[in-house]
């Protein structure tokens, strides 16, 4: 019997299924190397100052993943850093003790506008996109407006 290499026995198993048919999933489906992004799903279900603030973090970190694309050139990324910078603005201002809505919801409408314009070079934009629009309405819904 031969001796295992390092690498089997650092390695998992993986396991393989061979499916015959379709696959019918109700839900999301992430397979290999995809990211599972924040959705709008996730956005309805926001209770409180604190959730809208940690989706407005989920979204900023998924953002700030984007600049390491390698399609993007300096440009792609300042543009995204401005998003970042957008967004920083909307979370700073939903901590407050007292947040107001007509502050947080033009600077999601903004950064959202702002991260359509990279939907040619990133599809992930687009998605993330509509998830600040839904953060800016439910902003309006908790902070009145």
């Amino acid at each position: 019997m031969a001796a295992k290499s390092k690498k089997e026995d650092t390695q998992p198993a993986k396991q393989v299924f061979n499916v015959r048919g379709g696959i019918h999933a109700g839900r999301d489906v992430i397979q290999g190397d995809q990211t599972n992004y924040i959705t709008t799903n996730q956005v309805a279900n926001i209770q409180s100052a604190a959730e809208f603030v940690t989706a407005l973090q989920q979204v900023r970190a998924q953002i700030a993943g984007l600049k390491a694309n390698p399609g993007l050139d300096d440009d792609d990324r300042k543009t995204i850093e401005v998003v970042e910078g957008r967004i920083v603005s909307a979370e700073e201002e939903a901590k407050k003790e007292k947040p107001a809505s007509d502050q947080i919801v033009p600077k999601l409408e903004k950064a959202k506008a702002t991260l359509v314009t990279l939907t040619a070079s990133l599809g992930a934009a687009a998605a993330l996109g509509t998830v600040l629009g839904q953060l800016g309405v439910m902003a309006i819904k908790l902070f009145g407006g």
